[in-house]
């Protein structure tokens, strides 16, 4: 099977890389193994040019036939005893590797694999590797080809390893900042959540008397409701996360403590499937649509009018609805403090794969909220 062409760059640069051995499973072994041909190939080819340019007058075939036979056997040397090296290591331990053991493993496997690779493509040459030995000369000129080859591999992989540090280390403190920008805004919610309540709560207590000795049975009920909705609250103003239940269920609370205060100029309807109703969600998201679309839909209308909160998924996607038969008003108008601390607060939680639409229901407002679902 012929591999396209990112399959072939992306095999490359693991085969380049410092941390081949943590990368090697993204690409197939042959592909690793036909980059290694290549290189050596390569090596073979510049030292046969280089000495021949020399000495012209040498067969420039039979050293080329030479040089790729000892070229192949170091290559595939130092290629077989990384592996080896790297699984019987293992990813943990070889990134742990001390100064001392980067140099052990980066430097001496190269050393001891041009030894071994010149035994077996002499030996395969049919030269006699014992005798080869005897000469002091032949023995320091595979130390220092086996020194220059280390040198230049362990300077790359170091700069290369450094600029992964320093890579890392960037986006650590990426997650970092976009992790402050969260908590800043979390508070920011709270702060405003915070506000809010005091007003909403005086109003409440101040029906609750009012209809104590003429309509007991709302007085109770929306007593009820206010401790449902404040102990709610509290629970989700500690909690990083709740879940689309208990969102509405929040709401639910909210809106009919409003009901009851505002009588038959408010209707309401909760509508979400029972599956979703266990999906994960940033608490508080949905409570600021609905007091929009009351604050700025069914109060300023003498008749009042209907709200409506619809849950659904959409694919992957979770999709949450708050429609009010209000004045309503175009997308393109000024929506508010409330929605412009939602979108800040969507984009910290998900960037770009969050998305809040404002749009016109004919009469009225549709605020849609469109987040990832987990799995």
């Amino acid at each position: 099977m012929r591999p396209d062409l990112a399959l072939l760059r992306d095999s490359w640069r693991v085969w380049w890389s410092p941390r081949w051995y943590a990368e090697r499973a993204r690409c197939p072994e042959w592909l690793q193994i036909v980059w290694t041909f290549v290189f050596n190939t390569a090596i073979a080819t510049v030292l046969t040019l280089v000495i021949w340019s020399f000495a012209p007058r040498l067969d420039l075939v039979g050293m080329f036939v030479g040089d790729f036979v000892v070229s192949h056997c170091i290559g595939f040397t130092v290629y077989s005893l990384f592996r080896i090296g790297a699984t019987v290591l293992g990813t943990q331990r070889l990134d742990a590797l001390g100064p001392a053991g980067r140099v052990a493993f980066w430097a001496g496997i190269p050393i001891v694999s041009v030894f071994i690779g010149y035994g077996i493509g002499l030996t395969l040459l049919g030269y006699r590797v014992s005798r080869l030995l005897e000469s002091p000369r032949i023995l320091l000129s595979v130390l220092l080809i086996s020194l220059m080859m280390t040198a230049f591999w362990y300077r790359y992989m170091a700069n290369k390893a450094r600029l992964a540090e320093a890579e890392v280390a960037r986006q650590r403190e990426q997650a970092r900042a976009l992790q402050a920008e969260k908590q800043a805004l979390d508070s920011q919610l709270r702060g405003l959540q915070a506000q809010i309540e005091p007003h909403f709560l005086f109003n409440t207590l101040a029906n609750v008397v009012s209809l104590i000795d003429s309509r007991p049975a709302d007085a109770r009920h929306m007593l009820e409701r206010l401790i449902e909705l404040l102990r709610g609250s509290l629970r989700a103003s500690r909690a990083p996360h709740t879940t689309l239940g208990q969102e509405l269920d929040l709401l639910r609370a909210y809106l009919e403590i409003l009901s009851i205060r505002m009588g038959a100029r408010l209707a309401f309807r909760i509508d979400a499937p029972d599956e979703l109703r266990s999906a994960p969600l940033p608490p508080l998201l949905v409570q600021p649509l609905v007091e929009n679309a009351i604050q700025n839909g069914s109060e300023p209308k003498l008749s009042g009018g209907r709200v409506e909160v619809n849950a659904r998924a959409d694919g992957d996607r979770l999709q949450i609805e708050v429609t009010d038969d209000g004045q309503g008003f175009a997308a393109t108008t000024s929506t508010g403090v409330g929605l412009s601390n939602l979108r800040e607060r969507l984009a910290a939680l998900y960037g770009a794969r969050a998305l809040l639409t404002i749009e016109d229901a004919a009469p009225g407002t549709r605020v849609r909220i469109s987040i990832p679902r987990p799995a």
